[in-house]
């Protein structure tokens, strides 16, 4: 398979029968795992399979600023958002955290937790997520069910530099990426997804690369960022 050097797949084996397992360690190698991650990430995964990799880049990049996730396509059933909320903080004219990630369904409480008299705002004219939350004081939050996928940019209407992103997925299997540009999404359900890129400020074309995942599988995919 060949993606012009955008992306090299090591591709693992399917869940292994006990007597594989039995060989493997007979071998010495039933708790080999890949150097980038800990030893409880075997290849064979009862839970749902695992993506994960690193990312290079031809130039300067900021892992922070940058988001991967799985996007399914049909006919794989919609997998249900997740119940819990996420918190996003504002305090310091700052959204805290600058960069959220969640899915498509699920809830965004916006908390003013100054510790002065101060009251926020948070609205969006993004296409994924269009509101305004009106103002409230410190102690004080709003909630937001995020039902698009797509960036939704936010503003506080009182302190005009104050800005964040909250970024919506289609599903709940997305990662961050650590300082060293790894990434790891786990307990992924088989079926065909497209994996995808995004960066809150674009500075490479985004990647979007087709994958097959069977049950339990471990994939290997790093991801080459590259200047047009």
């Amino acid at each position: 398979m060949n993606h012009v050097g955008l992306i090299s797949l090591l591709l693992a084996a399917s869940l292994a029968t006990k007597a594989q397992d039995a060989a493997m360690a007979l071998a010495g190698d039933a708790n080999e795992v890949s150097p980038v991650y800990p030893a409880s990430q075997p290849a064979a995964r009862a839970n749902g399979a695992m993506v994960h990799g690193v990312v290079h880049a031809q130039g300067p990049f900021l892992p922070a600023e940058m988001v991967v996730y799985l996007d399914p396509i049909a006919p794989l059933s919609q997998p249900a958002a997740p119940t819990s909320r996420v918190r996003v903080s504002q305090k310091g004219a700052q959204f805290s955290p600058a960069l959220t990630v969640v899915s498509v369904g699920q809830t965004v409480e916006f908390v003013n937790d100054e510790d002065r008299p101060v009251e926020h705002n948070v609205f969006s004219n993004a296409l994924a997520g269009r509101f305004d939350l009106g103002i409230f004081p410190p102690g004080q939050g709003r909630n937001v069910v995020f039902d698009k996928p797509g960036p939704v940019v936010l503003f506080c209407s009182i302190h005009k530099f104050m800005d964040g992103v909250v970024y919506v997925c289609s599903a709940p299997f997305f990662s961050r990426f650590d300082a060293d540009g790894n990434y790891r999404i786990e307990d992924v359900p088989a079926g065909k997804y497209v994996l995808r890129t995004w960066q809150r400020r674009r500075r490479f074309p985004e990647l979007a690369v087709p994958l097959d995942v069977a049950p339990g599988q471990e994939i290997r995919a790093d991801l080459d960022l590259h200047r047009k």
